[in-house]
């Protein structure tokens, strides 16, 4: 059991939504498990299998993905360091999607049965996580339209720019030329594309000296350029600072009300 606020993957996370006091900070300390290590390709779970718990991602880089009937697949997120994996999976006994590490990972264990204590003993971890369920709502909603009505430039650009956006937020020390270990295949597979496409696509990007790409790597060499060739708005990543105001204030508006 993680017993240090400093080191806690769940603490550091929800601090990124709002403030917390010492008794919120104890109480995930005392329900988080310790982090354990996965390696590359690993399968966390695969769908179908008990819903029992979700993670907190500490280190390296996971994917969720469906198996399709034809042998396909697709691609429904990537969760970047920082991030709370499994938690859409709430309402369900069963996973609904796959999960595998795209790079080795340290991964903290939530048991979904402690978020009923959550909800009982604090309003204000309750707010926040209904805040993470939020914007990861917003996230696929954008994925939606991403793949729907955007040329392939403009998905590639735009998927691009988005996780640069993520680490941004969850990541204090990113730098601005980001390297992401995402393969063509694992982008074909997340935009509806055909890995030869996606090929071509990052051809053109080379050549306008947006990104480059190694080894299963694609490196970010011009996040702006990339956000003017997709269009890109973040507004459904904003910051969600003030919404909430701390516990003490938090309690004084309801009372206000």
């Amino acid at each position: 059991m993680t017993n240090n606020s400093d080191e806690s993957c769940i603490v550091r996370h929800i601090k990124s939504y709002g403030e917390i006091d010492q008794k919120d900070e104890g109480l995930l300390l005392s329900l988080e498990d310790g982090p354990c290590e996965w390696s590359k390709n690993a399968i966390l779970w695969n769908q179908g299998e008990e819903s029992d718990c979700f993670y907190t991602l500490k280190k390296g880089w996971v994917c969720a993905f469906r198996d399709l009937e034809d042998g396909s697949r697709q691609v429904l997120d990537i969760y970047v360091p920082g991030d709370i994996v499994g938690l859409r999976e709430f309402a369900f006994q069963k996973r609904i999607t796959s999960v595998v590490v795209l790079r080795e990972a340290e991964l903290c264990a939530f048991p979904k049965s402690h978020l009923a204590e959550i909800f009982s003993r604090s309003r204000t971890l309750s707010s926040i996580f209904f805040m993470i369920t939020a914007r990861d709502q917003a996230v696929l909603l954008e994925r939606l339209v991403n793949l729907g009505r955007r040329s392939a430039r403009e998905k590639l650009a735009h998927f691009l720019a988005e996780i640069s956006h993520r680490l941004q937020r969850t990541n204090a020390q990113v730098e601005s030329h980001l390297s992401l270990p995402l393969s063509q295949g694992v982008l074909a597979d997340a935009l509806g594309l055909s890995a030869v496409h996606v090929s071509r696509t990052f051809r053109e990007f080379r050549l306008e000296g947006l990104v480059s790409t190694d080894n299963a790597h694609v490196k970010l060499l011009d996040i702006k350029g990339l956000e003017a060739v997709a269009g890109f708005d973040d507004f459904y990543l904003e910051s969600t600072a003030g919404l909430l105001t701390g516990p003490d204030r938090q309690t004084d508006r309801q009372t206000a009300c």
